[in-house]
């Protein structure tokens, strides 16, 4: 495990501190503990940092001395080898306490995993190892997959034009992931540029009302070249498909899930503490709901993280059948936590009201909670389609044959 003693700077926004390593336990305790620490430290200022809206720089650089930027990096290269159901509890956590960088660390760890999705075996071990030791943050699209890009082909090179829009990360990230298309072909191209690769022009622009720090407007590509082996699951110049490709949108779709109950628990947690110290008299009974409706959602995403772990252990042998199981299921539990979200920050914002400090507190999660809606949207459809045709009906007997 890589040594992780790392501390930021005296001029940054927090303390200086030690990050021992960890093991590479299957559970990932010493890991989601890890996450817990960083959510603390993150905790402290975070909405005066959410008013100002700087790039989140020095957040990055704790992200990463803290080994939460290569937790799922393969332990032998100094990664965490941690499972996605520690990803994903990572992601929550940190989202409870600055959901912008929770939303880019979402981002991150689908983006970093981009090569085990859809490239070969050559490059999932070598962005393994060289993401690992470079320590390297991800960033790219929000909309996996758009390939909103134009591609031409130079020969031995891909060369990528256009606006990557509604981007995630790329005003702090290492990497930024182009994805595109060459006309008149159907099948998008993923590839890694280095962030600072002459060829973009990184907006300052960015969202004013919610995910103020992880999203920007656009970032501008022109003419930036890259070698065709480094087109992700290409070999001479044609893809190679298999069903595991598939499995980025609802791993994606998992990992926002655990943002919006992180930004429900950090409105819950933060208007607890206000009520608490200001005695305003909101009756327990009407926080109870509340309480109990973010406990199920956590429940049924820690479910999800389960069997999507299993299914990712077994990558090389998925299904189909097994994608559309995942996605049905992921489909569900994103929509009952989104709702959960809205419902909760909704309330907690209510109760806050002519309390300035504590509606500035709440708010962040609040505004979070209505920008992550706007651009995620879960598919309910896949839900109604897999119980009708049986797919995930496997406890309802069979009918018999007459």
């Amino acid at each position: 495990m890589m040594d992780m003693t790392g501390v930021v700077g005296e001029s940054g926004p927090f303390p200086p501190r030690q990050w021992p390593s960890l093991p590479a336990d299957r559970e990932g305790e010493h890991w989601r503990a890890r996450a817990a620490e960083v959510a603390a430290v993150l905790a402290v200022g975070a909405a005066e940092r959410d008013r100002a809206g700087e790039p989140p720089l020095a957040e990055v650089e704790l992200l990463k001395d803290a080994g939460l930027v290569t937790l799922l990096g393969p332990a032998e290269h100094g990664g965490g080898g941690q499972r996605w159901s520690v990803a994903h509890a990572a992601v929550r956590v940190i989202s409870a306490a600055d959901g912008s960088i929770g939303h880019l660390l979402a981002h991150h760890y689908v983006w970093v995993w981009l090569a085990e999705f859809i490239g070969t075996a050559e490059k999932i071990e070598h962005i393994g190892e060289v993401a690992v030791r470079a320590r390297w943050l991800f960033g790219g699209p929000s909309r996996v997959r758009e390939a909103t890009l134009d591609i031409g082909d130079a020969g031995t090179d891909m060369v990528f034009n256009g606006e990557i829009l509604d981007p995630v990360g790329c005003r702090v990230c290492d990497i930024v992931m182009l994805e595109g298309r060459i006309p008149g072909r159907e099948v998008p191209i993923s590839a890694l540029a280095m962030a600072t690769e002459p060829g973009f022009a990184f907006s300052a622009e960015r969202d004013g009302f919610g995910l103020r720090r992880s999203v920007s407007a656009r970032v501008a590509v022109d003419d930036v070249a890259i070698p065709w082996t480094g087109a992700l699951g290409h070999v001479d110049k044609t893809f190679q498909p298999r069903s595991y490709n598939s499995f980025l949108h609802p791993t994606l779709e998992l990992a926002l899930t655990n943002v919006f109950l992180g930004l429900a628990r950090g409105a819950l947690d933060a208007a607890a503490t206000h009520l608490t110290e200001a005695d305003t008299g909101w009756a327990p009974g009407a926080f109870g709901p509340l309480v109990s409706e973010l406990w199920q959602a956590e429940a049924f995403a820690d479910e999800v993280a389960a069997e999507g772990d299993a299914l990712h252990d077994r990558r090389a042998s998925v299904t189909e059948q097994d994608l559309r199981v995942h996605r049905a299921r992921v489909a569900a539990v994103l929509d009952r936590a989104s709702a959960a979200a809205s419902g909760i920050t909704d309330r907690v914002f209510d109760a806050t009201r002519g309390d300035d400090a504590a509606m500035t507190a709440v708010s962040r999660f609040w505004r979070d909670v209505r920008a992550l809606s706007a651009r995620v949207t879960p598919d309910t459809g896949a839900i109604g389609r897999s119980f009708l045709d049986g797919t995930c009906r496997t406890n309802a007997e069979e009918p018999e044959d007459d």
